[in-house]
């Protein structure tokens, strides 16, 4: 007895088009400098990868059957979840490193005010002539 399909042939339709709109929206969102390349990339390639399964369903059958799990849901569910924490992690990294930018420059940018201040009240302080 063959396995049935896990999708049926519009459901697979549907999901690669679906797919393939977010795709192009991600493209479009890194020409347009809204969203950079680097953090486009975990997008990118989930897109892709998923654009896979919709096509060849068949690869999440044996995965899941690699990964002893019985219902090929799960294992798909299980890949978003992996997928949806490391999509968390990297945006947590990127905005640690862009508070701690942040922070530096705020620093620096009140030691440069600080110092023109001390210029300015220099100049009051001598005489003209």
């Amino acid at each position: 007895m063959t396995p049935e399909p896990i999708l049926a042939p519009r459901l697979q339709v549907f999901a690669a088009g679906v797919l393939l709109v977010l795709f192009g929206a991600v493209v479009r969102l890194v020409r347009r400098h809204q969203l950079s390349l680097r953090d486009s990339l975990l997008w990118l390639l989930s897109t892709g990868a998923g654009l896979v399964v919709a096509i060849f369903p068949g690869l999440l059958i044996r995965f899941s059957e690699l990964l002893g799990i019985q219902v090929p849901s799960n294992a798909l569910f299980a890949l978003a979840f992996v997928y949806l924490l490391g999509n968390l992690l990297a945006a947590n990294l990127s905005i640690s490193a862009s508070a701690t930018r942040v922070r530096r420059l705020t620093q620096e940018c009140a030691l440069l005010r600080a110092e023109l201040e001390e210029l300015r009240s220099g100049r009051k302080d001598q005489p003209q002539g």
